[in-house]
């Protein structure tokens, strides 16, 4: 026998002693998929894209339709209330909806809540749909907060410190049903 032969036969006998000893887990074993956070996220996605299709709607306080515009709680209960999620109308009714959850958890379709400079200071007076987070560039939202912003608009807490000095809380109200 050659010595290419032997370092054939070698590789072999090692390739499939590895393969007989390799546990294969069993299907009922495998990590199952979690349906719900699929669906979850899913309508999550179909709520940031509604909620895009508004961008530019004029800032109007007390607004709760694009028709006319909105302010920031109109917007976020119009858009989640075309998906059957019902929320209160106002931005520190809506710091109590769904359930906290820890800013690093934040999933596109959380509301993001932040205190306003005209309320007092670390009370909710604005909120948001996420859209992402990141630690290096914190969270990009969509919002409306005011008719010299342009309305309904995109923002990231990163190059708008307004936004990264009070932000207070993040909300889950999506749920899978």
């Amino acid at each position: 026998m050659n010595n290419l032969a032997r370092i054939v036969c070698c590789v072999c006998m090692v390739f499939f002693s590895a393969k007989m000893h390799a546990q294969l887990t069993p299907w009922w074993q495998e990590q199952q998929v979690d349906s719900t956070e699929i669906k979850e996220l899913a309508k999550a996605d179909s709520i940031i894209a509604y909620a895009k299709t508004f961008i530019g709607t004029p800032y109007v306080w007390g607004g709760t339709d694009p028709q006319h515009g909105f302010d920031c709680s109109g917007f976020i209960c119009y858009v989640y209330k075309a998906f059957n999620i019902t929320l209160p109308r106002t931005s520190d009714m809506q710091f109590d909806a769904g359930i906290p959850i820890p800013y690093v958890d934040a999933r596109p379709g959380d509301i993001i809540v932040f205190s306003s400079a005209t309320v007092v200071p670390g009370d909710p007076g604005h909120v948001g749909i996420v859209l992402d987070y990141d630690a290096e560039n914190g969270f990009s939202f969509i919002h409306t907060s005011s008719p010299e912003t342009g309305g309904v608009r995109i923002s990231n807490e990163a190059n708008e410190k307004y936004y990264n000095k009070h932000f207070l809380e993040i909300r889950r109200v999506i749920t899978a049903n």
